[in-house]
């Protein structure tokens, strides 16, 4: 269990990220704030891009869930990871240069504002609705994670620790904005790759005898001999992950807000490349997987395995490191989520009040409208998160949900000319509302909601844009 010098390490963490939150939002009030706020000033160096972009993924959720699968699954989990770099790397390559270019050139800062040039305001309002409810989902999947870190580590009840992680996440993302995050992102990613990869696995690994003990133990026993198999996981289940988790980096809000603050087109190509390898593959796919592996030896009772990875802190590290690592699994939770409530945030204010409600609102009303809505949201993300208090399935769930109705229009937009606002707009209906639907009905056959998401939203992409003529509202030059 933590002592004194635990709790003074994780209470003098906070303080620094705190104090880091506010001076940047005391400078802002100097300059741009609404610029600070939602775009950090689109200056942000290749240190800063890099460690904001791959804590904003990995953070607490994505680690959390990963010493789950590795407890459950075994070191084949780490698949889950992979295909997450391997889509980073190709965002890095297709996307990263020609959304940087927009940005830079037309001052755009989410999804909406890209669809709505390409396509028109129906579409790109539409296009903003699917990715802020998918991001928005994502959030509880964050404080789900923060809760279960602070149930084990502080011993409050599940629902109590849900509602202080999260109030604590949407605090700070109110104070702070994008800029504040990439800032901390820096120092927190630091902290974790020491935690977890540099701490965490080789103390673990010592615990058991070493490596080859590990692989002993579980091969000797049939029942769990597939723990130590790369290829253990099932080809059905692999292909659920590759269609929910492969299209997200194409979509993601958050990657987008990255890549507008980035300094330019060479820092955020650069910056999503590192992200995807080495930083996920390996380094975090196998590190997070084996935490869990580890766990499942040492403490095969756990009665929940996306308890792992904080039991193998409070167990494994010692008095005041324990402190500090637990310290920056809740701030990355805190990076992730309010990195994720920034998008909403953001749709909200420029896609809805901007441009729907109040066209002629100031820098200092748009403001003020963020910082209530990062409230309202945060708030009905704590709600969320008690009603489905698993990361996982929550973040496979709002993975699924944004991708099966944007992966396809995206890749339209960007590079198939003939592609129209009926059929963008058609794929996002049908290819989304299909996966929604499919989930609803709990996933029959075992096949994963992303199959249905794919099976419909090329082909009605596809088959609408070759039916119907390009509207006076589309942007044909764009891209």
């Amino acid at each position: 269990m933590l002592i004194w010098i635990d709790g003074l390490a994780i209470a003098a963490y906070f303080l620094l990220l705190l104090v880091i939150g506010w001076r940047v939002m005391m400078k802002a009030r100097q300059r741009d704030a609404l610029g600070s706020f939602l775009a950090a000033d689109r200056n942000m160096g290749l240190w800063q891009t890099t460690a904001s972009t791959a804590a904003t993924d990995l953070g607490g959720g994505f680690s959390i869930a990963m010493g789950g699968l590795g407890f459950s699954l075994g070191i084949s989990g780490s698949w889950l990871i992979a295909i997450s770099g391997l889509s980073v790397v190709m965002v890095s390559f297709l996307l990263v240069p020609k959304l940087k270019i927009w940005s830079d050139q037309t001052q755009g800062l989410t999804t909406g504002d890209l669809f709505t040039q390409r396509f028109g305001l129906k579409t790109g309002r539409l296009a903003a609705l699917v990715i802020g409810l998918s991001w928005f989902s994502f959030v509880g999947g964050q404080i789900i994670a923060g809760g279960k870190l602070l149930q084990v580590t502080l011993s409050l009840d599940l629902t109590m620790a849900i509602i202080v992680s999260g109030l604590v996440i949407v605090g700070y993302t109110a104070m702070g904005g994008l800029k504040a995050v990439i800032y901390t992102d820096v120092f927190q990613m630091g902290v974790l790759f020491v935690g977890i990869v540099l701490l965490l696995v080789p103390l673990g690994l010592i615990a058991v005898g070493g490596p080859a003990a590990l692989i002993d133990h579980f091969s000797k026993d049939q029942a769990t001999a597939s723990f130590v198999e790369w290829g253990a996981v099932a080809p059905k289940e692999l292909i659920g992950w590759f269609l929910s988790v492969f299209p997200v980096w194409f979509i993601s809000i958050a990657a987008m807000q990255r890549i507008i603050a980035a300094r330019n087109v060479r820092v955020a190509q650069r910056a999503f490349l590192l992200t995807g390898v080495p930083i996920e593959w390996p380094l975090f796919a196998i590190g997070a997987t084996l935490v869990g592996l580890i766990a499942r030896m040492l403490m095969p009772d756990l009665s929940d395995p996306e308890l792992a990875t904080p039991m193998m802190i409070i167990t494994v590290l010692p008095a005041g490191i324990a402190g500090l690592v637990i310290a920056a699994y809740i701030a990355a939770v805190m990076s992730t989520a309010d990195s994720c409530l920034m998008g909403p945030v953001a749709i909200a204010t420029n896609d809805f009040y901007k441009k729907w409600w109040r066209p002629l609102a100031t820098d200092l009303e748009m403001l003020r409208f963020a910082r209530v809505m990062t409230w309202l949201l945060g708030i009905a993300a704590i709600g969320l998160a008690y009603l489905v208090p698993n990361v996982l399935d929550l973040i496979l769930y709002a993975y699924t949900f944004g991708a099966a109705g944007l992966f396809f229009p995206m890749l339209g937009l960007l590079f198939w000319r003939r592609t129209t606002a009926d059929g963008a707009f058609s794929s996002m209906v049908l290819g989304g509302g299909g996966a929604v639907c499919w989930m609803l009905l709990g996933e029959p056959m075992g096949f994963s909601a992303s199959y249905i998401g794919w099976a419909l939203g090329l082909p009605v992409l596809v088959v609408v844009s070759l039916m119907t003529q390009h509207t006076s509202d589309e942007n044909l030059e764009l891209f």
